[in-house]
């Protein structure tokens, strides 16, 4: 087992941010903070290609397989988790909030991104003792917003959550003890990010706790508008969408489509939203794909810009103005030239997952910071 986990004994709490772009934790120890995340993509088939190759013709370092994630008694589900999962089947792209409690590829995704997070093949010594930690997740507005939905949510992922798993990855065994479950607006991870310490503790001055502090979180699929003031949330302020850099995605999918006949998966998109120099390969040669990726993303940004102008106008009621997730990264330019008094949190991909792991601190391990 990682000596890093070891030194803490059962202090695992974690902070997971099951989002439809990527799966992400994070994990507060003694000597610092671990932080995993997984490419949100699931799929059935076998990485295996035996002795087939092409010798050293064009050799170069080799891309990262998926992982293979088994689970069930004696393994009989298993499934291709990660980077690279289209080249050996086809990807599995649930977008619906149902993903979110339960499933087979959300079982995939969560072991997995807990594999790679507590040390992954890297781990030292005996790789199947029980590891009992505590989970804090990050749901999205839209279903948080929704008493019935949220508690059926929290539900279903008690019920398969809580308790004693056995699984593989890669063919190296992992145990876990699920101690507890609680879940959080994804958003109000942002926040805990940006207000609060590795230890759980309220670290910015009491002025920015009660002042009114207003999140802005792009994701894939989503895009979470949420604002506190005083420990509370201000429901005027606060609302949920599914206009998130998907749509930027869809867009590429049906230019390449039309133009070259090449179908791509929405996260084959999204990655080349993300590459500098987007390119594709085609029976017409290479094309260069840049200026359908721009306008892709000014779309997308248009539409991002229209529901957080409905929603909050210019911002000038807000003290704070954060904007988070992998959208805010993808459209840092245009959200700072229309919000100019914004700010985009350091590794806004990551901030959710880091924030719930500091509050799931601060929650399971009854930290208190005064009268903060």
């Amino acid at each position: 087992m990682d000596n890093r986990i070891a030194a803490d004994g059962n202090r695992i709490n974690i902070g997971l941010d099951p989002g439809f772009g990527a799966m992400k934790a994070a994990c507060i120890r003694q000597d610092g903070t671990l932080v995993a995340t997984v490419p949100s993509v699931v799929g059935v088939g076998d990485s295996d290609l035996g002795l087939l190759s092409v010798g050293n013709v064009g050799a170069r370092k080799r891309t990262r397989q998926p992982d293979r994630v088994c689970f069930d008694a004696g393994g009989v589900r298993s499934y291709l988790v990660g980077e690279n999962v289209a080249r050996c089947a086809r990807p599995v792209e649930r977008m619906d909030f149902l993903r979110l409690s339960d499933g087979p590829e959300l079982r995939a995704l969560f072991y997995d991104v807990i594999f790679r997070l507590l040390g992954g093949e890297k781990r030292q010594g005996d790789s199947s003792t029980l590891l009992p930690m505590k989970l804090m997740v990050g749901l999205p507005v839209e279903v948080m917003a929704r008493r019935e939905q949220a508690l059926s949510t929290l539900r279903s992922l008690r019920e398969w959550m809580v308790g004693e798993h056995l699984y593989t990855v890669n063919g190296g065994e992992v145990k876990l003890d699920i101690r507890n479950v609680h879940v959080m607006a994804q958003p109000a991870g942002s926040f805990f990010a940006w207000g609060l310490n590795d230890e759980g503790k309220w670290v910015r001055s009491k002025a920015d706790l009660e002042a009114p502090v207003a999140i802005c979180d792009i994701g894939f699929n989503t895009l979470d508008l949420v604002a506190f003031a005083g420990g509370e949330v201000i429901g005027r302020f606060t609302a949920g969408d599914t206009v998130g850099i998907r749509r930027a995605a869809e867009l590429v999918i049906h230019t390449v489509r039309s133009d070259y006949g090449v179908s791509l998966s929405l996260h084959g998109a999204d990655a080349l939203l993300r590459d500098k120099q987007p390119r594709l390969y085609t029976a017409q040669g290479e094309k260069d794909l840049r200026a359908p990726v721009r306008q892709a993303l000014d779309t997308a940004a248009a539409a991002v810009l229209t529901f957080v102008e409905r929603q909050w106008g210019g911002g000038q009621q807000f003290a704070h103005l954060l904007f988070t997730g992998g959208g805010a990264e993808a459209l840092r330019d245009d959200l700072l030239r229309h919000y100019p008094q914004g700010v985009v949190l350091p590794n806004p991909v990551m901030a959710n997952a880091l924030g719930l792991a500091r509050y799931a601190v601060r929650v399971f391990e009854g930290r208190k910071d005064g009268d903060r």
